[in-house]
């Protein structure tokens, strides 16, 4: 994919349009999804149902029935179908109403919005828009097959999900708020739908990648270790973000890789408490910028650029 120039324009809808960014969110932890079950969680200013469809393949909808609104997250699944809970009307895992209970004709706007969804790194992700813009966030540096790793909730957070992201750039407070010895790449790389950069000197080495407008991930070797990171938010509503991560190293060699990631979980840990501090209490505004912040900087206008999707449904 091209890289854009700083000047370069791009076809995108208005950065003041009421929907959410056209990104790949997480919306659950793929071992929630057991046999049967059928999770209802708030996403994007309105509510999804989250369950495993006939194929075992997560299917991601709109939660509201559209005979009368009720949640269907608190219905069941029948023959591979959601069954609301209040008549009984059943969708198949294309949002297609497939039984009304009591007979006649299924009318035409018997159906439910179906999100294209996703699972990998242990979560299950689902995209606001009628089909994907890119690829589901990966981890560079790595394979999902070659990884052995820890899917993990952190919680929610009053602030929009591109704060915490930005991070991803920030790396003026990698030293300030975490005294980490890092410095800032020369240049990075900006993409449609990512921003990539490399760092590398004799004893480190940094691949981060933010892919959308919510997901930074990273490879890091310090002292000849090698570790693997992501973190990913998706909206609650406009200022409400829910927050996963996970952490892992390679599945090679005969070290205790399940010691090795909760060593690794316990750094990740670390950081995310020197942060929440601040992001919890903010009141997020890009102000007044430095030099020091250029890629920051680069990072909004990307974000201010990045298409939007308007949530169907109530």
């Amino acid at each position: 994919m091209k890289a854009l120039d700083d000047e370069q324009q791009v076809n995108r809808l208005p950065v003041d349009d009421p929907g959410f960014h056209q990104s790949w969110f997480p919306v659950a932890r793929a071992r929630e999804l057991g046999s049967g079950a059928v999770l209802g969680v708030d996403f994007l200013g309105t509510r999804v149902a989250v369950y495993r469809g006939p194929t075992g393949k997560p299917v991601v909808q709109s939660a509201w029935c559209p005979h009368l609104g009720a949640d269907l997250s608190i219905g069941e699944i029948v023959n591979g179908q959601i069954r609301c809970a209040y008549h009984h009307w059943r969708f198949d895992d294309a949002g297609i109403c497939a039984d009304i209970p009591t007979g006649g004709k299924i009318p035409r706007g018997a159906r439910i919005f179906t999100y294209p969804s996703a699972e990998a790194w242990g979560l299950v992700w689902g995209f606001n828009g009628e089909r994907p813009l890119f690829d589901v966030p990966r981890i560079p540096g790595i394979e999902e097959r070659e990884l052995a790793f820890e899917p993990h909730l952190r919680g929610v957070r009053p602030v929009p999900h591109l704060v915490p992201t930005s991070n991803g750039v920030d790396f003026q407070h990698l030293r300030t708020l975490h005294n980490l010895p890092t410095r800032a790449p020369e240049a990075i790389e900006v993409f449609d739908y990512s921003i990539e950069y490399h760092i590398e000197t004799a004893s480190y080495r940094q691949l981060g990648l933010i892919t959308g407008t919510n997901v930074f991930a990273q490879y890091l070797r310090r002292a000849g270790v090698d570790s693997f990171m992501l973190f990913a938010g998706a909206p609650i509503d406009q200022q409400r973000t829910r927050s996963f991560f996970v952490v892992g190293v390679r599945r090679d060699g005969d070290r205790d890789l399940w010691l090795q990631i909760d060593r690794l979980r316990s750094f990740v840990e670390k950081l995310l408490a020197e942060d929440e501090p601040i992001l919890n209490t903010m009141r997020f505004k890009k102000g007044v910028m430095v030099a020091s912040d250029r890629h920051l900087s680069r990072y909004f206008k990307y974000v201010s650029e990045f298409p939007k999707y308007g949530p169907p449904g109530p």
